[in-house]
């Protein structure tokens, strides 16, 4: 048995009566009985050494917005990490998500040491079933994750970064209505980038920004033009719509910008400044735009124009001026794939140095269009269709997909069977049906449906039993 809520961005309601917005902010307290021998966990301070005897209390006493307000219940066992960091898991899988997860504390310092003191006491996670629907989920003091982060070589730990940074973009300055998301979410992957930069290196940091704007590209295609701003035009419709590619990478985009155009000094003040007067308060793309007007323009108005200020956020697509993220580290990636496209052979020993990112890159920049030859040889090489990498495995899906390379499609069933994570099962189903493979999807979906969240699930269920 294991329970878990997901009250973000409007379900907190459901098991709990309260005004759910984001611009109310709450505290709790709270006694959960549990059957004896299991353990609960809140978005509180938890207790890895309480006993299980069938009540657990629970407190939290700092204000958080009512879409933080979580609870999980299982058979879950505490490994420590650092003195004020830890996992809660399975034990079937505790000791890899410890070892995985090793390098939280550091990460806490490190954006401590950009942003101040860290606000909530600790930092535990709680590793889910597969059928979680979400990377993370940073409820406060006990931040969610999906087990697909666990891969062996903290190759797709960015996403503990991401919840950790929230902690202060997002838990302690907080978007006021789902308008406002971008406020959250872009100011954190901007800031899950400095903490990746800081633990891994440059290039690791400079890998990532460059695959953030490879999916923002995909959706600067595939979305309405009047919906490319960073506010999220949901006021009329369903608050889920306001997480997409424009309100994190093109938001992430603009903070990037901020400290392209004032230098890394200066705007790391700004940050720190706006993180700590807006501190435990919810506020709208308004009220920072007004915020920057009196700090960015005053202060460094030969660097930054008001025009450019309102151009970023209230302008649809990229600003005119906007110039993509680059790697030097990815120049070996285009130079291999365009020698094996023109008929060299692509193999282990010319790709041994490759990262996880490298192999992310290659297969999102791969032609939409190959032959079967190309795909058995990708396949037979590099093993993609067995990937344990969840990232790379969902990559290497796509590309096959597409171009009808039917010995993929066992691999295929039995990942979207396993794992019930939006951001690998939509776009994996959306293949599938393009490529015109409707009665395989209805017959994958039937048996994976049961293991999918309901937030997943009624959305799939429109698209593929409609």
């Amino acid at each position: 048995p294991f329970l878990f809520s997901q009250s973000q961005p409007i379900n907190a309601r459901s098991w709990v009566p309260l005004q759910d917005t984001p611009r109310a902010r709450i505290t709790f307290d709270a006694e959960i009985k549990v059957p004896k021998g299991m353990r609960a966990v809140m978005s509180a301070m938890n207790h890895g050494d309480a006993p299980l005897e069938g009540i657990f209390h629970f407190e939290m006493e700092k204000p958080i917005p009512t879409h933080l307000l979580a609870i999980a219940v299982g058979d879950l066992h505490f490994g420590a990490i650092g003195p004020r960091t830890g996992v809660y898991a399975e034990p079937q899988i505790l000791s890899a998500a410890v070892k995985e997860f090793e390098d939280t504390e550091k990460m806490v310092e490190i954006a401590e040491s950009l942003l101040g003191p860290y606000a909530w006491g600790r930092y535990d996670m709680l590793v889910l079933p597969p059928s979680f629907p979400f990377g993370g989920m940073e409820n406060p003091r006990l931040a969610f994750m999906t087990p697909t982060l666990i891969a062996g070589d903290k190759s797709l730990v960015s996403t503990v970064a991401h919840e950790l940074a929230h902690s202060w973009t997002g838990n302690l300055v907080s978007n006021a209505t789902w308008r406002d998301l971008w406020l959250n979410e872009g100011f954190t992957t901007y800031f899950t980038n400095r903490i990746v930069e800081a633990v891994y290196g440059k290039e690791l940091a400079e890998l990532e920004v460059v695959l953030e704007y490879g999916r923002l590209k995909e959706e600067l295609i595939s979305m309405p033009l009047t919906s490319q701003t960073l506010p999220a035009n949901v006021q009329a419709g369903d608050p889920n719509d306001a997480f997409n590619r424009f309100t994190y990478d093109k938001a992430s985009m603009f903070v990037h910008e901020l400290e392209h155009r004032l230098g890394r000094a200066d705007f790391d003040r700004f940050l720190f400044d706006y993180v700590n007067h807006f501190a435990f308060q919810a506020i709208t793309t308004e009220t920072f735009v007004e915020y920057a007007k009196s700090t960015l323009l005053t202060q460094y108005g030969d660097k930054l124009t008001e025009a450019e200020l309102q151009e970023w956020v209230y302008g649809t697509g990229m600003p005119s001026w906007f110039v993509p993220p680059t790697s030097n580290s990815l120049e070996k990636v285009d130079h291999l794939r365009t020698a094996w496209l023109a008929g060299e052979p692509l193999n282990k020993a010319n790709t041994g140095d490759w990262r996880v990112h490298h192999w992310q890159y290659f297969l999102n920049s791969l032609p939409e269009v190959l032959d079967q030859q190309a795909l058995i040889d990708l396949d037979t090489c590099f093993d993609f269709s067995r990937s344990t990498n969840a990232e790379i495995a969902c990559d290497w899906y796509r590309v096959a997909i597409r171009n009808q390379y039917d010995p993929v499609l066992p691999f295929v069933e039995a990942y979207l069977i396993k794992i019930g994570r939006g951001k690998f099962v939509r776009p994996l189903y959306n293949e599938l049906l393009l490529a015109g493979y409707q009665q395989e999807v209805r017959s994958i979906y039937q048996k994976a449906r049961g293991g999918y969240h309901p937030s997943l699930s009624v959305h799939l269920d429109k698209q593929l039993l409609g």
